[in-house]
């Protein structure tokens, strides 16, 4: 709908609508405290359970069908669904009212006694009913942008109104981020809120967005990370701090990055990097168990882009249930189909064109069992087992030839350090599918974490994967404040030298930890990634409420 389609919309509903009064305010029984929750009504009201009073229910029409003096409507509120039994005997004159101006996308309210028709269904004889707002768009019953992902992006409202499928997504996310926020409360953490506008941005290589400060007549930016605020509390005496907040990073938009993102971040006084990793797989899992009722979960990962290895480490039988599943996924979960001898061959033989011939992707729900404890395993290990190289070694024009292999350019110019970070980041990580620490980076990969204590090359850091995304980042905290120095003017120097995404020095924060930052952990959670794990999407923009799309009305 453009400009000039809504304002005829609009037109239209004053020349037809305006003598009646369709945006009423409520009153009493109408009111949130004394409505009735459809999803109790529904769950506490079975064949042999009955109330024995009326309820009152408030919700958007969804489906409306009249057989004369009887009609049956559908009202959804907050993803529960349930019957009203409207009759001619019953309201009189309003039922033809109800019939002649009510439809479907519209919102009312009404009240009856529960009762369930023939056919066995909950339903609401209703005794009375009001229109509490008019749906002026129809609504079709076929929602016409589920081909168009962009425009059911830029109206989210209306592809939660009628894509049961994306309001169960939220909602879970939803309660994802009340677990996450109980499970640190009762590990007594403090939740702080830091800046989002910040005179300096740090905690991460990404490119800033800018802002001007009016007041200050100054440029600062939309923080990158709340990291070193945080830290800046442990400094005042804070033992045990968290944030979930909102980031930003003017960066590409893909299926796992979105310039504004939700990412947690939490800071220990007195721990390392174990504590961290401990931490973050017990919350993975409290999670999942909280969530599922298990700690095993189930996501489509991308085989083409994994590699095989996924299929040929599990067993027939299994393989045989989870591309059920998968086909079963991929119908919308409307039609089972029982897989064949033929279809499991093929898989096996080659995965990828035969799941983009049967689903049109190549995508295979795998089981993964977040269960504590997750492997550890070394970046260096890693690049010699997967790239048949020494890290340690190996020349750097050959590491720059396999750079340039896939196509990477190191804005700053080379460091053997980032070149090898980012070789294990394109060849190796999207085939790390079950939960794993990848631990024990290159030093010069990241300034703020505190080189390794038996190996001063490396640093104190890991990463957690779990189905082929990075899903956390964290370290001991570097705390010693001429290290820190040295390390932010290093980026300084690569920042001059054409790396936009070098970390800005901030040197306040240098002098906070002259004040003294007792030893340290800290790791950042990726909570968008999280919830594509749990919801079995394989777009960030499918679990973000309101994703960055191109502007509608302009």
């Amino acid at each position: 709908m453009d400009l000039s389609e809504l304002s005829q919309c609009i037109e239209s509903y004053m020349a037809e609508y305006s003598k009646y009064y369709l945006f009423p305010y409520i009153h009493g029984d109408e009111k949130h405290s004394k409505l009735d929750n459809i999803a109790e009504v529904i769950s506490e009201n079975t064949p042999e359970v009955k109330w024995e009073r009326e309820v009152r229910i408030a919700g958007r029409v969804m489906a409306l069908r009249i057989h004369g003096a009887l009609a049956f409507v559908d009202l959804i509120n907050e993803g529960y669904r349930i019957q009203l039994y409207l009759t001619k005997d019953i309201l009189k004159e309003s039922y033809d009212w109800f019939t002649d101006n009510v439809r479907r996308g519209d919102i009312v309210w009404a009240k009856g006694k529960l009762f369930r028709t023939k056919r066995g269904e909950l339903s609401i004889n209703v005794s009375h009913y009001k229109l509490l707002s008019k749906s002026l768009i129809a609504l079709q019953h076929t929602w016409i942008g589920i081909e168009d992902p962009e425009l059911r992006y830029r109206k989210r409202y209306l592809d939660l109104v009628l894509n049961r499928e994306s309001f169960e997504v939220l909602k879970t996310r939803f309660n994802i981020l009340k677990e996450i926020r109980l499970w640190m409360y009762q590990r007594g953490f403090y939740e702080a809120d830091t800046p989002i506008i910040q005179p300096v941005y740090g905690g991460a290589a990404a490119n800033p967005f800018r802002t001007y400060v009016n007041a200050l007549t100054e440029e600062w930016y939309l923080r990158i990370a709340p990291e070193l605020y945080l830290k800046r509390l442990l400094v005042g005496g804070f033992s045990k701090v968290f944030e979930v907040a909102k980031v930003f990073r003017n960066e590409d938009i893909d299926v796992t990055h979105h310039p504004e993102f939700t990412m947690m971040e939490a800071y220990i006084a007195y721990a390392d990097y174990e504590d961290m990793m401990e931490l973050a797989e017990e919350l993975l899992y409290s999670i999942a168990i909280r969530l599922v009722g298990s700690s095993t979960i189930r996501y489509p990962v991308d085989i083409e882009r994994c590699g095989r290895s996924v299929i040929d480490e599990m067993d027939y039988e299994v393989i045989e249930e989870l591309l059920e599943y998968t086909l079963w996924s991929y119908s919308g979960f409307k039609k089972k189909r029982d897989v064949s001898k033929s279809d499991l061959d093929e898989l096996r033989k080659d995965p990828v064109k035969y799941l983009y011939r049967v689903i049109g992707e190549p995508r295979l729900y795998v089981e993964l069992d977040l269960k504590p404890p997750y492997p550890r395993v070394k970046l260096l290990e890693l690049l010699r087992k997967h790239l048949d190289i020494d890290p340690e070694a190996a020349p750097d024009e050959h590491l720059v030839k396999l750079l340039m292999e896939k196509q990477v350019v190191l804005r700053g110019g080379y460091n053997r350090d980032i070149a090898l970070v980012k070789l294990f980041e394109h060849y190796i990580e999207k085939s790390l599918v079950k939960p794993v620490f990848v631990i024990d980076y290159p030093r010069g990969s990241s300034p703020l974490a505190k080189p390794h204590r038996a190996d001063p090359r490396l640093v104190e850091r890991f990463e957690l994967f779990v189905g082929g995304m990075e899903i956390a980042n964290g370290y001991t905290e570097q705390n010693n404040p001429y290290e820190q120095y040295v390390a932010f003017k290093d980026q300084e120097e690569r920042r001059k030298l054409g790396d936009i995404e070098a970390q800005e020095a901030d040197y306040d924060f240098v002098e906070a930890l002259c004040v003294g930052m007792p030893p340290a952990g800290g790791i950042g959670i990726g909570i968008d990634r999280l919830i594509m794990l749990f919801t079995g999407k394989t777009s960030i923009k499918e679990v973000i409420p309101f994703p960055m799309v191109k502007k509608g009305f302009k």
